[in-house]
């Protein structure tokens, strides 16, 4: 599964689902600001495990941009 990114001019957003062992799918955001190092972000994850990986997608996708706007200013 590819990552998706999404950015502010000031802050990365990366997007991953991966599938956990109990074989649902759970979303990560990963932020870091512009210029960091890549592996420095802070990681957060979606609340809950969903049964199919569109589902977890979608729902990190809303949490990268609600992560987002949050550091915007």
């Amino acid at each position: 599964m590819d990552d998706d990114v999404y950015a502010t001019h000031t802050h990365v957003a990366r997007v991953r689902v991966i599938e956990t062992v109990k074989g649902f799918y759970r979303g990560f955001v990963y932020l870091r600001r512009i210029g960091d190092d890549p592996e420095s972000g802070e990681q957060h994850q979606t609340e809950e495990e969903f049964a199919r990986e569109v589902q977890a997608r979608d729902a990190a996708r809303a949490l990268a941009r609600k992560l987002l706007e949050e550091h915007k200013l």
